[in-house]
């Protein structure tokens, strides 16, 4: 019995932590699970950009956000990238643009910040969602991996 009920309160708080907050849904957004963040970006165009060969990416989906990893095929480079496109959630966007370290970028979608929360990160907010791309690498120079955090940013823009 105590099994039981354990189980049927972990389920209940488990239905109560996936719904959205009343603030998630901006009309356009919807449900991003079909959408394959993997299709981006290319190993390629990575490749082309900081210089060192990709693995393919690994797609991870839940019914509010698609997200990719690609990580560098010789491990002791440490280099990875990251898109996530997740429905628009007003509340969270607005914590994070207030970050001190989010600085605001022009040019990107409805609204874009880098530097949160680290540096290769950009957050924007575009169609009713939030696409976060993040690069690490940790050979380049910061000002190196922002701008190709920027380039990845407006060929996932392009692609959506």
């Amino acid at each position: 019995m105590t099994k039981s009920l354990t189980l049927l309160l972990g389920l209940a708080a488990l239905a109560a932590c996936s719904k959205p907050s009343p603030h998630a849904r901006n009309p356009g957004g919807g449900d991003v699970s079909s959408l394959d963040a993997c299709a981006l970006l290319t190993p390629t165009e990575i490749q082309q950009a900081l210089g060192v060969a990709m693995k393919p990416g690994v797609k991870q989906t839940t019914s509010t956000s698609s997200q990719c990893q690609w990580d560098s095929q010789d491990e002791s480079e440490a280099v990875g990238v990251s898109v996530s496109v997740a429905t628009y959630d007003d509340a969270l966007f607005h914590t994070q643009a207030s970050a001190q370290k989010a600085v605001p970028l022009s040019g990107l979608g409805e609204a874009a910040y880098k530097g949160y929360p680290h540096a290769g990160d950009i957050f924007l907010k575009h169609d009713g969602h939030e696409i976060d791309v993040g690069v690490v690498d940790f050979k380049l120079p910061p000002p190196k991996v922002d701008s190709a955090a920027a380039g990845f940013a407006k060929s996932v823009l392009s692609r959506l």
